[in-house]
């Protein structure tokens, strides 16, 4: 089953034989030095932090949930769907059965055409253990029984590991499960090493390599790998890396066979508005440093768009209290980020 989950990919040199960007054709970086916009625009999703993209194929880009602000800034939770084309914008989904619960451990199963969430937190931000799988042609939630699954997964990612048909998780203590959607089972693997316990990381798939990379999280600003097939994490331990963040979002980009990943939050929370490539096969990490990008921000989402060859960014802000409505498309091919028209 192929899948897309957050991050995407620039960087010198493309098994497509395209021309990539490299870092020493790098220039200073333009920033659009405004907040992100919040007002609500009819027709438009909410302004939001802590939300998920998805790449959904020639299906576009879909959006799932997030916060208008922080619990203790009299923000809400959403629990609205919502799909993106290059063609005709954002168009609202779910509507007549959406899920009572959220999470930040979110996949997409290309094959049977299925999104799976691991809720973790309720309307009111009361604590629940819930799976939701939202099947995209029939536009309709169901809410599965958890099972034997991961309870720690505040602040967990997901990445669906394509080749081995599940869906990973690492969880805030460390341990690594493994969702196989068809049969509906979670299943703990427990490798022989693993990277430490952490939040609100950034996890993604990297198709070419078969490996679902993982930085960053709460104080941590490493680089690990997981191959399903071995059952083994492996720490990349690159010469160059991104600062130490967390709060960042990465997508993979198919025709350059790259992460890509766009901002976070460093140290105090401290808006980031960097973008990095990671090559996985030479365990590199690029700065990109493109002529324009989004302002610096951390809660964002973003996913790979196949339809239009690029990646979307869409919310988050400088702070909780802050997160915005923009939409921003990155083209990895030219190095180039732009507002969505």
């Amino acid at each position: 089953m192929a899948v897309l989950a957050v991050v995407a990919a620039a960087c010198a040199g493309s098994p497509s034989g395209e021309a990539v960007p490299s870092a020493t054709q790098a220039v200073a970086t333009t920033r659009a030095t405004s907040a992100p916009p919040s007002t609500p625009v009819a027709g438009q999703p909410l302004g939001r932090g802590y939300h998920v993209l998805l790449g959904l194929g020639d299906r576009g880009v879909w959006m799932f949930g997030g916060e208008t602000a922080g619990p203790r800034l009299g923000g809400r939770e959403l629990m609205d769907t919502w799909t993106y084309q290059r063609s005709s914008g954002w168009s609202e989904r779910g509507r007549g059965s959406a899920p009572t619960a959220t999470g930040d451990a979110i996949a997409y199963d290309a094959a049977s055409g299925r999104v799976v969430v691991l809720a973790f937190e309720g309307p009111s931000y009361e604590s629940v253990s819930e799976t939701w799988v939202y099947d995209v042609s029939a536009d309709r939630w169901e809410r599965r029984a958890l099972g034997a699954g991961p309870l720690a997964v505040h602040g967990a990612r997901a990445a669906y590991a394509a080749k081995a048909d599940r869906l990973i998780v690492l969880d805030e203590f460390g341990e690594t499960w493994a969702y196989d959607v068809d049969t509906d089972t979670w299943t703990k693997r427990a490798p022989a090493s693993h990277p430490p316990g952490r939040r609100y990381y950034a996890m993604a798939y990297d198709e070419a390599a078969d490996r679902v990379i993982l930085f960053g999280g709460l104080g941590s600003g490493d680089t690990w790998a997981y191959d399903f097939a071995s059952n083994a994490w492996k720490d990349m331990a690159p010469p160059t890396s991104p600062s130490a963040r967390l709060y960042h979002a990465m997508a993979y980009d198919k025709k350059t066979a790259r992460v890509i990943l766009f901002g976070g939050a460093g140290t105090g929370e401290q808006p980031l508005g960097d973008t990095w490539s990671y090559d996985y096969r030479a365990n590199t990490w690029t700065e990109l440093r493109p002529q324009t990008a989004p302002s610096a921000r951390a809660w964002h989402s973003m996913a790979y768009d196949a339809v239009g060859g690029s990646i979307v960014l869409f919310g988050g802000g400088t702070d909780r209290a802050h997160f915005g409505a923009d939409t921003w498309i990155y083209d990895p091919a030219r190095n180039a980020w732009s507002p969505a028209p």
